[in-house]
């Protein structure tokens, strides 16, 4: 194949595969949904980590509609009821990238995959071995060896929650550990990166400056599945928004997939569709007018 047929091979395939981009219409098969699954940081929150009061407004307009409505993130569990506090609404949290999936209502458990002794005891060893600032990530709180620029970043994206100092992580009880973050420096130039990915191939990068780990085969996936048995729908009547790596395992098996305009490239050829950025309030737009819809329908 000549150079400029190459090309041209590659340019069309990668188009075929972009999500199409939604200015001020929904997807065909949106009243085929009745479950909103969303990211948070970088999808619902803004570039600082705070959610907008104009987005918790419209995920409560949309949950009064009857879509039910699942927040799942890297953060902690109690980061995300939070937010359901301010809707003053209830929901589940798939939280530490599925590691723990909670119903807010009753604050039930209903899926919990804490690391195995020996796959959390070679991470942590890992991170101390390379110098790596880590936070271990429990059901209601986090926890780390080192006071350094890991723990106060953190705060932000956790409603505030700032991570316990302990002298050794691996005196954690099985159910808090669930998740390990280590920071390396976006401009980091050692290769640390590389390493911890060849080290640790289900490595997810989802802040500018953090990857995480979760126990094998644990993913937002996975704890998106007891929260749709719970419900008794399935992934096709499910609709997701997200931006990140870790995002890539679930996104693509539900019935409409959308990807935030500042999501990694990977993301959103993964996806079906595509919306704004987040620091302008995206998801509100599209689901203000995904509320105004259904109202429509229902008043007819």
């Amino acid at each position: 194949m000549k150079w400029n047929g190459f090309v041209a091979y590659w340019t069309v395939r990668y188009c075929l595969r972009m999500a199409t981009f939604l200015d001020g219409v929904l997807p065909e098969n949106i009243d085929s949904i009745d479950v909103a699954v969303f990211d948070v940081d970088g999808t619902l929150s803004c570039d600082d980590a705070s959610v907008s009061d104009r987005t918790i407004d419209a995920l409560r307009k949309l949950a009064d509609t009857g879509v039910e409505i699942v927040f799942a993130s890297g953060r902690m569990a109690p980061a995300l009821r939070k937010l359901f506090s301010r809707m003053d609404r209830s929901g589940y949290v798939i939280a530490c990238n599925g590691a723990i999936t909670v119903h807010t209502d009753h604050d039930t458990i209903i899926g919990l995959s804490p690391f195995s002794d020996e796959y959390f005891h070679e991470i942590v060893e890992f991170g101390r071995q390379e110098n790596l600032q880590g936070v271990i990530f429990g059901t209601d709180f986090f926890y780390t060896e080192t006071d350094g620029i890991a723990r106060q970043l953190l705060k932000a994206p956790n409603e505030g929650l700032t991570p316990t100092l302990m002298e050794n992580l691996e005196d954690l009880d099985k159910e808090n550990r669930l998740k390990v973050m280590y920071y390396i420096d976006s401009e980091d130039t050692t290769g640390m990166v590389a390493h911890l990915r060849n080290k640790f191939p289900d490595t997810v990068k989802t802040l500018p400056e953090f990857y995480e780990l979760t126990n094998h085969n644990t993913s937002k996936w996975t704890g998106l599945t007891p929260v749709l048995e719970d419900l008794g729908t399935t992934p096709e009547r499910t609709l997701g928004i997200g931006d990140s790596e870790n995002d890539m395992s679930w996104l693509p098996n539900v019935g409409i997939s959308v990807a935030m305009g500042n999501a990694y490239p990977h993301v959103k050829e993964a996806c079906d569709y595509e919306i704004g950025q987040n620091e302008d309030d995206a998801v509100a737009t599209f689901l203000t007018l995904w509320a105004e819809h259904r109202r429509k329908q229902q008043n007819a």
